[in-house]
Formats: C-alpha cells, sequence, structure tokens
C-alpha cells in the first residue's frame, strides 16, 4: 500500500515510521523548514518532499495519482480538509484522512 502523508509534526513523522516499519510504501510533504532537518535525520530522504502540500503541484509531484490513501496532519483544520478536498476531487485518491483539531470542524 503506498501512502502520502501532508504535514512532517510529531504526528506525520511517527506515522511515516510507523508505516515504513509495516513495510508500506510512503511518501512525506513538509513546508516548514525548522522539521526539514529533523525529518531528514528520522526519515530516508528519497521519502521527503518540500513543499506546501495545499499546492496540487507539489502533491502531484509527490505522487498523489499513485497513493491508495492520502493523509493530512497539518496542525491547521482547514489546510487538512483542503488537501483531503484536492485529494478526492483533483487526484481521485481512494481513502483520504483528516487530522481534526477544532471538533467544531468534524
Amino acid at each position: 500500500m503506498f501512502v502520502l502523508i501532508a504535514g512532517g509534526g510529531r504526528t506525520g513523522a511517527r506515522l511515516a515510521n510507523l508505516l515504513i516499519n509495516q513495510n508500506y510504501k510512503v511518501r512525506l510533504v513538509e513546508n516548514r523548514r525548522e522539521l526539514l532537518g529533523y525529518l531528514h535525520q528520522e526519515l530516508p530522504t528519497e521519502l521527503i518532499y518540500e513543499g506546501n502540500p495545499v499546492d496540487p503541484s507539489v502533491l502531484e509531484a509527490s505522487g498523489v495519482r499513485e497513493v491508495h490513501a492520502l493523509v493530512a496532519v497539518t496542525s491547521n483544520d482547514s489546510m487538512n480538509l483542503a488537501i483531503c478536498f484536492l485529494g478526492k476531487t483533483m487526484f481521485d485518491v481512494p481513502r483520504t484522512i483528516s487530522r481534526i483539531n477544532n471538533p467544531n470542524n468534524a
């Protein structure tokens, strides 16, 4: 199974590690410079894509058209929902999962 993770904070990095250890194919997209150095120490460099995950061209470059699942785990609810919306409507991703921090946005 191929999973694309949008957001490289604690949740995204931990999820990527768990999936890699279970032999999933994983890609992670992150745009925050302060996290990229940490991610390159924790994950294989070839799995990390630098860019804004809300940008369709970044999603395209990271392989979103081939994924079985898209997981949006940034700290911003509206960004997570937008990423999942793009995945479903533009790229026909079979399964999207969005982290929601504020219950009012569920």
